[in-house]
This record gives structure tokens, C-alpha cells and sequence, in this order.
């Protein structure tokens, strides 16, 4: 009786493996076909062997991982193109229950340690959320975040071939991990994360309200344009349009504060007429930026910034630019744990030199010292 439940357990055993391995093999071929057929894949490193040689470490090392290793090693292939569009998630699934790591960690020495890290360095405390987190190397080019309360891991950081950092979040309900691209750290701040080194209000930070656009007069030399979406949705388009049609041939201001903090991109179908309209304009333009002004907001920047009329105040940009994707069409894997994110846009040369690396402005603005619409005017009145 004991070797037929023996045998039945070892069968069962193996059925559990071979089913986990088969899983895990046909979301690998899904994902790696999928960015086989990328723009970006295809101009950055198609016919790459180093890149063909990390599908088959990939491979050998999900054979019998589970859920969270999976994801892991998947998420690799997806960093190691420089295509900040890209997208790579555990597909949202509210039954999932949060599964949380506390690792073998001594709180107060770690805090310690990370307290007399330099703020400009990686490594140290950070914030989220009125909580209180530490980033510490864990081994050559990685690190991890944990929670100082608990010892909770939070997220595993990567460097990239591309200068940056990449980032796992594990987030718990409904999305238990999510892989962030290019979460370089600005001004105390890790790009596209909630953790953040200061606790201070920063000024980098644009309340935009409801509205994605707004034109005022600071004074009577003085206008001010906030741009903050280029979204290309039909909604969008008509209220850029209603916009435009309020201030076309109306900036008759010597200068214009043009504010593009945190615009989320879009398409030219919505920002080509704003941009016509600047290089039109006879006065001078000063533009405002920060590290969640990405994608076609960055390609609207680099149109400007040519011009002598234009100054770019405030900080570096996101670095989000280049591909993008057209219909935001999203891919599950076939296990049905995994969404996939692709890109289909073919991108420009000159976009691609300042991917992952953002666009850094003429003039850097103070953070945490005032208003930057205020700051902006104090360097107009110095200029003058």
C-alpha cells in the first residue's frame, strides 16, 4: 500500500513539474516572439548574440520556477531593450492573494548604514506613502528595497546596460509585481516610483487639476500656456482644439511661461498645431519641465529647443521618448499571469539619443526652494 501511494505522490510530483515547466515555457515563447517583432527590438538588437544567448539563460532558469522567479527572469528580455514604452506586469487579478517576503534583516543597523549614505547616491532611506523605506546593494549591480518597519521587500533594482536602473515592484492587490523601466533617481526621486528621499514638498511637482489645458496672464509682459497632455484620444483632441481655438492669434505677450511638468505624452495629431503655434510666436518662450514629462511632450521639447527664442527651465526629463505605441494594444501570456506591453512605432535617431537618459533643461530650478512659475519669472526679470 506504501509504494502505491508512493508511486502515486512521485506521479503526481511530476505531473505538477512537467505542467509548471510547460507553463512557463509557452509564456517565454509568447513574450519572446512578441518583442521579436517590436521596432525597437528590430533596430536595436535583432540579430544581437548576447541577446539570443539571455533567451536561453532565461530559459534554462524558469524550467521549474515559480510564479514570482518567472516573472523575474521574463522580465529581463523586456529590460534589456532601451524602449522605455515597453510594458511587462502581472496581469491585475483581484482574488490574488499578496504574498510578502520579510527578509532576515537587522532594521536598526541597516537604518544606520543608510543614514550616512550621500543624498545624490542610490543607496539610501526613502519615502512612500508617509512610510519609510531603505535601499541598500544587495550583490554586483543589484539592490533592494525593504520596508524599515517590517523588513518587508518592496522592490529589487537592477542596473541597465543604459545607464539607469531598472525596478520590480512588488506592489500586493491587484497587481502583485510590475516591472518599472528606467526608474532613474532625479533630484531624490526614483523616476515612475512612489519612493522618494525627501519628505519636503518639491516644487518639480505640478498640480494640474482636471484640466490638461490653461492659458493666463502672469502680467502685463507675461502669459502662461500649461500644456499638460498630448493625449491622442478623441476626447482629448477636441478639447485641445476648443483650447487652441481660445488663444490662436491671441499671444500678443512679449514673453510666454510654457508649462509642460508632468505631461504624459501623446501624439502630434493633438500637439502639432501647439507646436506651429510657438514657432510662430514672435516673443520669447520659456519652457518648463520635469522628470514626468515624457514621451511625445520630451519630442515636443527637442522641436523647440532649437530655436534662440527658447529657454527649457527645470529639470531632466524622463527619458520616455522614442517608440511608443500607436493603438496600446497589450498582449496576455498564454498562462494568463502575464501582460505584455509592446511598442509599434518606429521611433527617430534623434529621439533615441536621449532615451533613458531624458532631455536636461538650459536652467536647472531649485526643488525645494519656491514656486517654479515664480522662479522662472525672478530668472526673466535677472535676464532683463
Amino acid at each position: 500500500m506504501k509504494k502505491i501511494l508512493l508511486t502515486i505522490l512521485l506521479a503526481v510530483s511530476t505531473f505538477l513539474l512537467r505542467a509548471q515547466e510547460d507553463k512557463n515555457m509557452a509564456d517565454l515563447e509568447v513574450l519572446y516572439n512578441a518583442l521579436q517583432k517590436t521596432p525597437s527590438y528590430k533596430k536595436l538588437l535583432k540579430g544581437d548574440q548576447a541577446y539570443q544567448q539571455l533567451y536561453e539563460n532565461v530559459k534554462l532558469k524558469i524550467v521549474d520556477a515559480d510564479e514570482k522567479q518567472t516573472f523575474r527572469q521574463l522580465s529581463r528580455l523586456v529590460s534589456a531593450i532601451n524602449d522605455n514604452h515597453l510594458g511587462f506586469y502581472r496581469t491585475p487579478d483581484t482574488t490574488l492573494k499578496p504574498v510578502y517576503i520579510s527578509l532576515p534583516l537587522n532594521m536598526d543597523s541597516l537604518k544606520k548604514q543608510l543614514q550616512q549614505k550621500d543624498q545624490n547616491t542610490l543607496e539610501g532611506i526613502y519615502y512612500a506613502s508617509n512610510h519609510e523605506f531603505g535601499l541598500y546593494a544587495n550583490g554586483d549591480r543589484a539592490y533592494q528595497i525593504v520596508s524599515l518597519t517590517n523588513g518587508v521587500l518592496m522592490a529589487e533594482v537592477f542596473h541597465t546596460p543604459y545607464g539607469g536602473y531598472d525596478l520590480l515592484l512588488y506592489s500586493g492587490k491587484p497587481v502583485p509585481y510590475n516591472l518599472i523601466k528606467n526608474a532613474r533617481l532625479v533630484n531624490g526621486t526614483l523616476l515612475g516610483t512612489p519612493f522618494t528621499k525627501f519628505k519636503e514638498k518639491k516644487f518639480s511637482i505640478l498640480d494640474k487639476g482636471n484640466e490638461n489645458y490653461e492659458y493666463k496672464n502672469l502680467n502685463d509682459q507675461i502669459g502662461y500656456l500649461r500644456l499638460s497632455s498630448f493625449s491622442s484620444s478623441n476626447a482629448n483632441i477636441k478639447k485641445s482644439e476648443e483650447f487652441y481655438a481660445t488663444i490662436a492669434g491671441k499671444l500678443t505677450v512679449e514673453k510666454l511661461v510654457v508649462d509642460l511638468r508632468g505631461n504624459t505624452g501623446g501624439g502630434y495629431k493633438t500637439s502639432r498645431k501647439f507646436l506651429d503655434l510657438l514657432k510662430k510666436y514672435k516673443g520669447e518662450i520659456f519652457v518648463l519641465q520635469n522628470a514626468a514629462t515624457v514621451s511625445n511632450a520630451e519630442q515636443f521639447i527637442l522641436e523647440l529647443k532649437p530655436l534662440k527664442k527658447v529657454t527649457t527651465l527645470g529639470e531632466q526629463t524622463k527619458g520616455m521618448i522614442t517608440f511608443g505605441s500607436n493603438y496600446g494594444s497589450k498582449i496576455v501570456l498564454p498562462s494568463g499571469r502575464f501582460t505584455f506591453y509592446p511598442t509599434d512605432m518606429k521611433g527617430l535617431d534623434r529621439d533615441l539619443a536621449y532615451e533613458s537618459k531624458g532631455i536636461n533643461p538650459d536652467i536647472i530650478l531649485d526643488v525645494f526652494k519656491s514656486d517654479w512659475i515664480l522662479q522662472t519669472l525672478e530668472y526673466i526679470k535677472s535676464k532683463s
